[in-house]
């Protein structure tokens, strides 16, 4: 890294507590997790300047913040490919949507797990949509919902996130965070605001 080494914010190492990963901290400005085998390295940073390389068993790769086409094209030379773009965006709890709803036919279940909380949602008892939430000490961060083939997508999606959005206000959370899409955060719903670019990169 260039210069000063940023510290990372706390909301990187719930990103991986939220996808099942053991994170640890090999170097300032940099988490490295695996999946509970210990296997699937990924090194989370800041963008480094040009002159970084990657660790040898490191297969994804995720960078913060405006992309560096330096390092971008260094990359690209070494056998690395973009493989997603992401965003963080943020939202306080009052100000986002915390009530959609559901058709008679839906249900709507929460499950508190070690790491994070999961809401679920089912139409006819077939699950259409499911998130996770992380609960940090001044943020819930969020998954961005995964869906089943629900027969309406959007309202689905936001289903899922405003249960969690009333579960962080009864809280007393000020911020939510959600790691979307970029179609979704090219959508920004109210209350909602981008606060930072997600980079993704894998070998091949």
């Amino acid at each position: 890294m260039s210069g000063t080494t940023r510290a990372l914010p706390a909301w990187t190492e719930a990103y991986a507590l939220l996808r099942d990963r053991i994170a640890s901290f090999p170097k300032p400005g940099e988490i490295r997790s695996v999946n509970h085998d210990g296997e699937d390295v990924e090194i989370l940073s800041y963008w480094p300047d040009a002159s970084w390389s990657a660790p040898a068993d490191a297969q994804r790769l995720i960078f913060l913040g405006a992309p560096n086409e330096q390092t971008a094209a260094a990359l690209r030379s070494a056998g690395w490919n973009e493989s997603a773009k992401m965003a963080l965006l943020a939202g306080k709890p009052d100000d986002v949507e915390q009530v959609v709803k559901l058709p008679d036919t839906s249900a709507l279940f929460e499950a508190p797990m070690d790491d994070y909380d999961v809401v679920e949602i089912t139409d006819f008892d077939r699950p259409v949509a499911r998130g996770r939430m992380h609960y940090g000490s001044t943020f819930g961060l969020l998954s961005d919902p995964d869906l089943y083939a629900p027969s309406d997508p959007d309202v689905a999606r936001r289903a899922v996130l405003a249960n969690f959005a009333g579960a962080a206000f009864g809280h007393g959370l000020p911020w939510l965070l959600l790691v979307a899409t970029s179609q979704n955060a090219a959508n920004l719903a109210e209350g909602w605001s981008k606060a930072t670019d997600l980079s993704f990169w894998q070998q091949g």
